[in-house]
C-alpha cells in the first residue's frame, strides 16, 4: 500500500481547514441569522465575519462618521426595531427599540460581556465596575454607591472650580484673544480633575509625572486590541507573547500602572491607619480614602473587598471620566461656535443666574436650564456612549417579542435611537429648545434618551460629568466669545469612546 505524498497531505489539510472556515464563518452564521427572519421590524445584513462593522468603517472613510448610513437608514425607516448581522461565528443583534432596550436592561443577568472581544482589555479595567459581572458587580456597585452620592459630588465642586480656573490660567492667560487646541487641553482638564478627586491634595507625584501616568493609563485602556483581527481569530494570549513591539510596550506599561495603583493604595491605607476617622474630617476625604473606609465597613459585615478590586475602581473611573467628558465639552464648543444665537442666549442665561464674576455654586448651576438643554442635545447627537458593550446570551432570553438565542450577542444602539424621527423631530438638527419644550416623545422616555445608559448599569458618574462640563462652559462663555478655526468638520470614530478624532482649534475672544 502506497502512502500519500506530502503534497497530497498538505492539500487535504488545506481543503479541510477551508471547508471548516467556510462552515464556521459563512454557513452556520447564515443559518443562525435565519432564526430571526420572522421578527417584525428586523433589518438583516448578511456580511460574513464582521457584519455591520464593514459599513461603519466605510462610512468613516467616506463621510467622516461611523453612523452616516445607519442614521440615513433609520430616518428612511423609523420602524426598524433591531438589526441582525453575523459577527465571526455568531449573530449580533443591535436593539433600536426603547421597549426592547428596557427589557434588555431588566435582564442583563442573563447575558455576559462578549468573552472574545473584551478579553485583551487591561486586567485592571476588566475587574472594575464596567466589566465585572454577577455578584462581583453587585458588590462593587454597592461599595461605590456608598461613596458616589449627592453629598460627595457637591463636595467636589471646589475641586472642579479650582481645576477649571487652573485650565483657564494655563491656556487662556487672560489675553484678549487666544487659540487653544481644544481636544488636547480639555483632556488635561478632565483627567486632572478626576485625578485630584481621587488623590486629594497629596503632592506625592510631580506635575510632569502625573501627566505621563495619565497618558499611559489612557493609552493602555485603548480598545484597539479588542477589535484587532489577531484577537478575534487567535485570542488574547497572542498578545502576551510580545511578538510585536506595540504588545511588549503595552505589557510593560500595564505592569507599571498596576504597580503605581498599588503604591497609591498602600500609601492611603497607611495614612488612614495613622488617623482616627471622625465626622469632622469625613468630607475632606478623597475617593480612595472613602472607598477604603467603606470597604472596611463591608468587611465588618462579612463581605470581602480586596485591594485589587479597589485599584480596579481607581483605574476604571480615571479612564471612564476623562475622554467622555472631554468629548462632551469639545462638541459643545463646536455647537456654540456654529450656532452663535445659541451662544448668545446661553450667555444671557449665565449673566442672569451666575453673573460676570463670582463663585459657581451648585444652586446657581441648577438654574441654568438652557445650558442643561445644550449639553443634553450635544449628548443626543454625539454622546460618547453610542452603544452598550455587546453581551452574549448564556441562555435563550425573551425580550418582548424577540427571542435572543443562546450564544448570540446583543447591544443597545443608543446613537440610532437618538436619531429616530419617531422619538425626536428633525433628529439631525441641533435644537436645545426641544429639552425646554418637552414635546418630543423621546424627551419624556428614559429608554429613548440614554446617553449614560439606563437601568441598574446607568453610569454612576453622570452627575459628576455634568458638573465638570457645566462649570467649564460657564467660565468660558462668561469671559469669551467662542469660535473655532475653519474649515472644520467633525470626524466621529471609535477611540476609548465614540468621539471626534480631528484636532479642533478654539478661538476665544475676550468679552
Amino acid at each position: 500500500m502506497q502512502l500519500p505524498s506530502l503534497t497530497t497531505i498538505l492539500v487535504t489539510v488545506v481543503i479541510i481547514l477551508t471547508i471548516r472556515f467556510i462552515l464556521k464563518y459563512f454557513i452556520l452564521p447564515y443559518i443562525k441569522l435565519m432564526r430571526y427572519k420572522n421578527f417584525k421590524g428586523g433589518h438583516f445584513l448578511y456580511k460574513p465575519l464582521l457584519g455591520e462593522f464593514i459599513d461603519l468603517q466605510a462610512d468613516l472613510n467616506a463621510h467622516g462618521d461611523l453612523y452616516a448610513s445607519t442614521i440615513k437608514r433609520i430616518e428612511e425607516n423609523p420602524n426598524i426595531r433591531a438589526i441582525f448581522f453575523p459577527f465571526l461565528a455568531t449573530v449580533r443583534v443591535n436593539l433600536y427599540d426603547p421597549e426592547l432596550i428596557k427589557e434588555f436592561f431588566s435582564k442583563t443577568a442573563k447575558f455576559i460581556k462578549d468573552p472574545v472581544m473584551f478579553a485583551p482589555m487591561s486586567r485592571m479595567l476588566k475587574s472594575g465596575l464596567v466589566f465585572s459581572e454577577g455578584e462581583k458587580w453587585k458588590s462593587q456597585r454597592k461599595l461605590i454607591s456608598q461613596v458616589f452620592h449627592f453629598d460627595y459630588i457637591n463636595a467636589c465642586l471646589p475641586i472642579i472650580n479650582l481645576k477649571c480656573l487652573e485650565w483657564l490660567d494655563t491656556y487662556c492667560k487672560n489675553e484678549s484673544k487666544v487659540t487653544v487646541d481644544v481636544k488636547k487641553t480639555l483632556k488635561m482638564y478632565t483627567s486632572k480633575t478626576v485625578w485630584r478627586i481621587f488623590f486629594g491634595e497629596e503632592e506625592i507625584d510631580s506635575e510632569a509625572e502625573t501627566e505621563r501616568l495619565i497618558e499611559m493609563i489612557l493609552d493602555n485602556a485603548s480598545l484597539e486590541r479588542c477589535f484587532s483581527l489577531l484577537n478575534l481569530f487567535f485570542g488574547p494570549k497572542i498578545f502576551d507573547l510580545g511578538l510585536r513591539a506595540v504588545d511588549r510596550k503595552y505589557n510593560h506599561e500595564a505592569r507599571l500602572i498596576e504597580n503605581f495603583a498599588r503604591k497609591k493604595l498602600n500609601y492611603f491605607k497607611e495614612k488612614l491607619a495613622k488617623e482616627q476617622d471622625s465626622p469632622s474630617d469625613k468630607h475632606s476625604r478623597n475617593l480612595i480614602e472613602r472607598l477604603l473606609i467603606e470597604a472596611s465597613k463591608q468587611e465588618e459585615g462579612g463581605e470581602t473587598v480586596s485591594d485589587f478590586e479597589i485599584m480596579n475602581q481607581i483605574m476604571t473611573f480615571l479612564v471612564a471620566g476623562t475622554d467622555t467628558t472631554m468629548n462632551l465639552l469639545m462638541i459643545t464648543q463646536y455647537h456654540l461656535a456654529f450656532y452663535p444665537e445659541v451662544q448668545k442666549k446661553l450667555r444671557e442665561e449665565i449673566m442672569q443666574h451666575v453673573g460676570k464674576t463670582g463663585e459657581i455654586t451648585y444652586e446657581k448651576l441648577l438654574k441654568l436650564d438652557y445650558l442643561t438643554a445644550i449639553l443634553k442635545e450635544t449628548l443626543r447627537l454625539y454622546g460618547p456612549a453610542d452603544v452598550t458593550f455587546p453581551r452574549t446570551a448564556i441562555e435563550d432570553v425573551v425580550l418582548g417579542d424577540l427571542v435572543v438565542r443562546k450564544g448570540d450577542t446583543i447591544a443597545a444602539g443608543f446613537k440610532v435611537v437618538h436619531a429616530n424621527p419617531k422619538y425626536f423631530t428633525n433628529p439631525t438638527e441641533f435644537r436645545p429648545e426641544r429639552w425646554i419644550e418637552k414635546t418630543d416623545p423621546g424627551v419624556k422616555d428614559p429608554f429613548s434618551y440614554t446617553p449614560f445608559a439606563a437601568g441598574a448599569r446607568r453610569c454612576i458618574g453622570e452627575q459628576l460629568a455634568y458638573i465638570e462640563a457645566k462649570i467649564l462652559v460657564v467660565e468660558l462663555v462668561r469671559r469669551y466669545h467662542i469660535d473655532i478655526q475653519r474649515p472644520f468638520k467633525l470626524k466621529m470614530a471609535y477611540g476609548l469612546v465614540y468621539e471626534n478624532k480631528e484636532p479642533m482649534i478654539g478661538i476665544y475672544t475676550k468679552l
